[in-house]
């Protein structure tokens, strides 16, 4: 009962993390980092003394970055079924779950 699962009921083994949960983690971080430093208002307060040529870097690095950390996010798929949901009987790691 209670946050944790009890360890005879569930096979932990399923959770471990692997080389891909990092990657997401990281790829993650750098577009939440791109995204808030790159802000406009960001901008305006910190790095106020921008010129206009550096203003390209603003408006191309975030779309760049984006699909750049898209396709990674692709390419390391991730199978998790998220915080609090454990694996049913039904579903094992990486199937879909059949419809009705």
């Amino acid at each position: 009962m209670g946050f944790w699962p009890s360890v005879g009921s569930v096979d932990l083994s399923a959770y471990k993390l692997g080389f891909g949960d990092f990657v997401h983690a990281f790829f993650s971080l750098i577009v939440f980092s791109v995204v808030a430093l790159l802000d406009n208002n960001t901008v305006h307060c910190y790095y106020h003394s921008f010129e206009s040529t550096d203003k390209v870097l603003l408006l191309a690095l975030p779309p760049v970055l984006g699909a750049i950390s898209s396709s990674i996010f692709v390419m390391f798929s991730n199978k998790r079924n998220g915080v609090g949901y454990t694996l049913t009987p039904s579903t094992s790691r990486g199937s879909v779950p059949k419809e009705p």
